[in-house]
């Protein structure tokens, strides 16, 4: 059961208590929660890591109308992807049609033996929105995975709520339902 809320919180890389109060929160290892909540129109999900983590985030969701997964992509690009036939699409990016998140900012480029590579804002928290009539229906099946994140001494760490949930198996997700949802 997701928590409803009577207002969306602002896109700005931050978790914030205040606007998130009102979430159901799910907490993952490496430190890193979930948070999720709804008003009448939207589903807002938000990914907080640790500081040093990038945290990106993908939000898989099954549209019961045609049985096609879709993965919503937030990292220094926002895509979306669907399964359908056993294989997944390739990522259309910056097609974020009903849906949209906070990326990972740009945070300059570091020089290497083999050129510039990029650097990315540490810290900040993937916040994700999604409008109801993209999958409509009182309840949806969903998966979550978290990455680039510090864990155990490695960088770019993975975890999925919920857990040993498989991206192309939507009977291995978790069954969200929205409360204080009335719509009929």
């Amino acid at each position: 059961m997701v928590n409803q809320t009577d207002s969306a919180p602002l896109f700005d890389g931050r978790c914030g208590d205040d606007e998130w109060k009102t979430s159901t929160k799910i907490e993952l290892p490496a430190q890193i929660s979930l948070r999720l909540m709804h008003d009448a129109q939207s589903l807002f999900v938000c990914a907080k890591g640790k500081d040093d983590d990038y945290t990106v985030i993908d939000l898989y969701i099954e549209d019961r109308a045609t049985g096609y997964l879709h993965n919503l992509h937030a990292s220094a690009q926002l895509g979306e992807r669907v399964y359908r036939n056993g294989e997944w699409s390739e990522s259309e990016f910056w097609n974020h049609q009903h849906w949209s998140a906070f990326w990972v900012p740009y945070a300059g480029a570091d020089e290497t033996e083999d050129g510039p590579r990029t650097k990315f804002l540490k810290g900040s928290h993937r916040e994700l929105q999604v409008l109801r009539r993209k999958f409509p229906g009182q309840s949806w099946k969903l998966m979550i995975g978290v990455s680039a994140v510090n864990h155990d001494g490695s960088y770019g760490a993975e975890f999925v709520y919920p857990e040993n949930a498989s991206d192309s198996d939507s009977s291995s997700w978790t069954e969200l339902s929205f409360a204080g949802d009335h719509r009929r």
